[in-house]
């Protein structure tokens, strides 16, 4: 019996279409429709792509797809990366895979407000908290103590006025306004 390869191109040369026509329909590159007809199917990331490609190709050419599937699979199973599906075997989970489905799975819709109102309440008492010790602290009077010891001296310049250092008497001004006489 023929491989899958061959009896895809079998059927798209009898039809007399291109690689290009058969590309254009599935909507992928011309190499990966190559890389069907040759059986290479490490080309493909998982075999799932390389299944739905096959089925939409025997839809494209017009044959049945079920028996052609069938041989698809067992030449998958002989295809050393493709014959386990990477995304179903078990693989080692660590920390970060169980948080986030975790994180996945909570109801966020209740949580977050509930968590934004713990942190606005923690921070209120924590304010509170404060100022009552800040008030506590100044009725006791225990930092009067804690102050340095200080000593006022005035300046002598500032308090001593020496009379030589007065400015002179005003003098008054001449009336600008004022008529004159003439006797």
């Amino acid at each position: 019996m023929p491989s899958v390869g061959d009896q895809l191109r079998t059927a798209r040369e009898e039809q007399g279409k291109s690689l290009e026509d058969i590309g254009g329909e599935l909507k992928i590159r011309t190499n990966h429709v190559l890389a069907l007809e040759e059986g290479d199917f490490d080309k493909f990331d998982a075999p799932v792509f390389v299944r739905g490609f096959v089925r939409s190709y025997c839809r494209i050419l017009k044959i049945d797809s079920a028996p052609v599937v069938v041989q698809l699979n067992h030449e998958l199973g002989g295809t050393d990366a493709l014959a386990s599906d990477p995304a179903l075997s078990p693989g080692k989970k660590g920390f970060v895979y169980q948080l986030t489905l975790f994180l996945t799975r909570v109801n966020w819709s209740i949580w977050l407000p509930l968590i934004v109102l713990i942190l606005i309440a923690s921070t209120v008492l924590l304010v509170v908290d404060a100022k009552n010790d800040q008030r506590e602290a100044l009725r006791s009077g225990d930092w009067v103590n804690d102050l340095p010891a200080a000593e006022y001296k005035p300046s002598r310049g500032m308090l001593e006025l020496k009379i030589n250092d007065l400015p002179p008497a005003p003098v008054k001004p001449s009336a600008t306004n004022s008529p004159s006489v003439k006797p």
